[in-house]
């Protein structure tokens, strides 16, 4: 018992030690430390001491969630999630307010609102924060679509803004446009876009994710965009139009969902945006798609030395996939991804079925081991003059459509 008694004195003996010797630390190394924390626990540091008392007040980036004030234990009813809402909002009025005035790096939202009218508290944190300089702003939505307010966004120096379950007004873009001219990133998840014209002279990364819905014919116009991903379930509306795409190099995407004009031409458009790309990664998982005899596609895709494509390509006349190689004469990869064969596909009839791939250096197919697609999609590349050694198979890969947005997101 004596010895239980001595170690049980001697633990926060030795906690306390190790804190002095953090706390030890200047204070931009232990200010950087406490941004790997969320805001509400590096609020709880000023506990550890007299050191740590003010420290979080100077942290370069604010990360506040409203999952930190969710009760497992509570009754999921509008009241209690009520409650919890205010208690948050409290909270981050409390931390900005007590915040040194020092500038900011990050900030990062992870709201719930269960009216979705915001919310004049989710606006005024944006403000805020965009007048202490932050360089990147994250606004994750768990409740309604949130209806920011486009004049919050205001700073010449935010780079990087993300957000998501938002309805996004008519004059959204025009603000970002006007009054935030060094931004390069813009990823945009499960929101209303109800602007026509999306443009953005700034712009080198654009993402429109999930639930993506345009009101009505829209066209996107960024010339210094280096990076492009469409995907997810477009609805609402109809494929946007991509315009002035003069720096692209890279553009991945998923087409499926409701479009009310998702026909060949419509298709063509947005191809014709993409013509300039040197990778691309294309899926068309909507419904089968016949195009009329010969239609004319009219693209060359002339920059193009990646290209990947899905099971949607490769149904019994390998329209889609013919298309492709007898309009990228530069091509230098090919990646089939072949999944268990679904519905969808773009199908037709072509008068001349020959292609001639002088570049093309291999194909690569990811498939299951025990793909059914396989031996007919390696016979007919055979048969089209692709040679054995020209082919890579990769069994047990994934042959889904994988979002890149993982690797540039915050």
């Amino acid at each position: 018992m004596a010895e239980a008694s001595d170690s049980q004195r001697m633990v926060p003996a030795r906690v306390g030690r190790a804190v002095d010797r953090i706390g030890a630390l200047p204070d931009d190394v232990l200010h950087r430390v406490l941004s790997q924390l969320s805001s509400r626990e590096a609020v709880h540091t000023c506990l550890l001491g007299q050191r740590w008392r003010d420290l979080w007040r100077s942290v370069p980036i604010i990360n506040v969630s409203f999952g930190e004030f969710e009760d497992s234990d509570a009754d999921d009813d509008v009241e209690d999630t009520f409650d919890r809402e205010e208690t948050f909002k409290k909270f981050v009025n409390r931390f900005l307010m007590l915040r040194n005035p020092v500038g900011l790096d990050e900030f990062r939202l992870d709201y719930s609102s269960s009216t979705g009218d915001c919310p004049d508290d989710a606006n005024l944190w944006i403000s805020h924060v965009l007048q202490c300089n932050a360089w990147a702003v994250k606004v994750v939505n768990r409740g309604e679509p949130l209806k920011l307010a486009p004049g919050v966004f205001s700073s010449s120096f935010l780079k990087r803004l993300h957000i998501s379950s938002a309805i996004l007004v008519p004059g959204f873009f025009n603000q970002l446009q006007m009054g935030c001219p060094a931004l390069k990133y813009l990823f945009l998840y499960d929101c209303d876009i109800m602007d026509h014209e999306i443009f953005s002279k700034t712009l080198e990364v654009l993402i429109l994710s999930e639930e993506v819905g345009f009101d009505d014919q829209a066209s996107i116009s960024a010339p210094s965009l280096v990076t492009l991903s469409i995907e997810g379930n477009l609805c609402f509306g109809r494929l946007p139009i991509l315009k002035n795409m003069a720096s692209l190099e890279t553009a991945s995407v998923l087409l499926s969902g409701d479009m009310t004009d998702f026909d060949g031409d419509a298709i063509r458009q947005l191809l014709a945006g993409l013509s300039d790309v040197r990778s691309l990664d294309f899926c068309y998982a909507d419904r089968k798609l016949t195009m009329e005899k010969n239609f004319r596609w009219c693209l060359t895709f002339s920059n193009l030395i990646n290209l990947t494509l899905y099971t949607w390509c490769v149904h019994a006349d390998f329209y889609a996939l013919i298309f492709f190689l007898q309009n990228s004469p530069n091509l230098k990869k090919l990646t089939l991804k072949l999944k268990q064969e679904g519905m969808s596909a773009i199908t037709g009839e072509l008068e001349d079925r020959s292609f001639i791939c002088e570049q093309l250096e291999i194909v690569e197919i990811i498939c299951s081991e025990t793909s059914e697609l396989l031996p007919r999609v390696t016979r007919f590349l055979l048969d089209s003059g692709i040679r054995n050694d020209q082919m890579r198979i990769v069994t047990g890969g994934n042959p889904m459509y994988q979002s890149p947005k993982t690797s540039l997101m915050f």
